[in-house]
């Protein structure tokens, strides 16, 4: 089997996998609380991390790390799982699963709108009708809450929904900056969440659930799909690509499947608003990729 091949296969994984995570969310929250369902599935994230890491080498050494590696690594766990999964959960609790999974997918634009102050990258034209896009996208989806099928949306969630977006731009550009491959990244950003979330427990969350066949195989779910594993298939197939940029662009079939999953598990009707609010969102993010590839291909 040629690179190419195995590329197209480990992407197609990790884009089946992560289509069905939106699902497991909101299955998990009818059963536990957002702070929970994070606490719960980092624990399995660090699970599978670490036997990912374990299995290169067969020894722990994999995994050690300097002080400085670790004051870096701790910044990166407080973004990534800390913040982002708190406010994706909180957003996802008071949304229906069709608004917020498409909300959260903007994060491309934020990437590239919080490089121009952070990376000092100059702002171009073509970012401002991307922008305009997908904000004609947001707004579409965030008019779905209008139907009588899904009642009024919660503002503070769509609000959620988007602030997520740009906690998981910031951590992409931070990830540039920590040490170590992907695998050890996520490992230690994981394993140093644990201390934090519990700490931060008997003020967000006091006392423990009962922890239901259910709930374990849930939020399993999300930590090796959402948090763990899937990260691992999606690394691999950029690496194997002989052109890693047409893979990437195979993640935007994602949330359109996931779709497919929230009508047949959650029973949600998803609204034509819904779909064309996606749709446009990501015709803004290709299309800026697509004019930004074609100057810099220009003599």
């Amino acid at each position: 089997m040629n690179r190419d091949k195995k590329a197209v296969i480990y992407a197609l994984a990790a884009i089946l996998l992560w289509s069905t995570v939106a699902t497991a969310f909101k299955k998990s929250l009818e059963m536990i609380s957002a702070f929970d369902l994070l606490l719960l599935s980092c624990i399995w994230s660090v699970i599978v991390l670490g036997a990912v890491n374990f299995s290169k080498e067969l020894n722990l050494n994999c995994l050690k790390i300097t002080k400085e590696e670790g004051f870096v690594y701790l910044l990166g766990a407080l973004l990534n799982p800390v913040a982002y999964y708190l406010v994706l959960f909180y957003s996802y609790d008071l949304l229906p699963a069709q608004i917020a999974q498409p909300l959260n997918y903007t994060w491309p634009l934020m990437l590239v709108l919080l490089s121009i102050p952070i990376l000092k990258r100059k702002p171009a034209l073509t970012d401002a009708i991307a922008l305009l896009i997908c904000f004609a996208g947001i707004m579409l989806i965030s008019r779905g809450g209008t139907s009588e099928t899904l009642g009024p949306l919660s503002k503070k969630g769509i609000f959620l929904a988007l602030f997520s977006s740009i906690l998981w731009a910031l951590y992409w550009l931070m990830g540039n900056r920590q040490p170590g491959q992907q695998d050890k990244r996520l490992f230690w950003n994981f394993f140093l969440a644990l201390p934090v979330l519990l700490l931060l427990k008997p003020f967000l969350s006091p006392g423990f659930p009962h922890l239901s066949a259910a709930i374990l195989l849930s939020t399993a779910w999300v930590g090796f799909f959402e948090m763990g594993i899937t990260f691992i298939f999606w690394g691999l197939a950029l690496q194997a690509a002989s052109h890693p940029a047409r893979i990437s662009h195979l993640v935007y079939l994602s949330p359109f499947l996931s779709l497919f999953w929230i009508s047949l598990i959650l029973k949600e009707k998803i609204q034509m608003s819904t779909i064309t609010g996606l749709a446009v969102i990501v015709a803004g993010i290709l299309l800026r990729e697509f004019i930004s590839k074609r100057k810099m291909n220009q003599p």
